[in-house]
């Protein structure tokens, strides 16, 4: 892909991602002691595996600024530092799976699972490790198992839209070539 294709490709995910995170949309409110679920995985877990890890890494930044800001009960260094490495865990398992799969939307999927996998086991190991959500390891740990349902349904979601988005595009890409 030429550079320009993919800095205005890039451009378009990170502004998705800030779309996302200034209305909203990419965060769905939860009774449960994590206060919400996302969406806002997708376009860090695209931009992983359609331009590579590194414009990963740069839209995952974009996500956990806005984690910041909508959890501001939470500290920083427990928000931020999984979602720049969504993007780079997508993007290299995209790389190394796609070897063996000839339409790539097999690996686009797992892809997507282990994307945002990274992202809710390293915010909450860190949330355990620092305890956020009391002082006693069992209560921390607590937290960790009433959410298991959320983040398999982050994990299903990134298995379905991933591979559905990223299809349309390589379509998009070959009948623009054929043009």
């Amino acid at each position: 892909m030429k550079e320009t294709k993919k800095l205005v490709l890039g451009a378009l995910l990170i502004s998705i991602a800030m779309v996302l995170g200034f209305t909203g949309w990419g965060f769905f409110p939860l009774p449960l002691p994590i206060q919400g679920a996302t969406i806002f995985h997708i376009p860090v877990i695209l931009a992983g595996i359609m331009l590579g890890p590194w414009y990963g890494f740069i839209t995952g930044c974009v996500f956990g600024a806005f984690a910041i800001q909508q959890f501001p009960m939470f500290p920083w260094f427990v928000l931020f530092p999984a979602r720049p490495l969504i993007g780079v865990v997508a993007g290299l398992v995209f790389i190394l799976i796609n070897v063996w799969d000839k339409s790539k939307v097999i690996s686009a999927g797992i892809a997507g699972i282990m994307g945002s996998l990274t992202n809710s086991i390293i915010t909450m190991g860190l949330g355990v490790l620092f305890r956020v959500f009391g002082p006693a390891l069992d209560t921390n740990l607590a937290v960790v198992y009433s959410i298991i349902p959320v983040i398999l349904i982050e994990a299903v979601l990134a298995a379905i839209l991933v591979p559905i988005v990223f299809a349309g595009w390589k379509m998009s890409q070959s009948n623009s070539k054929q043009a």
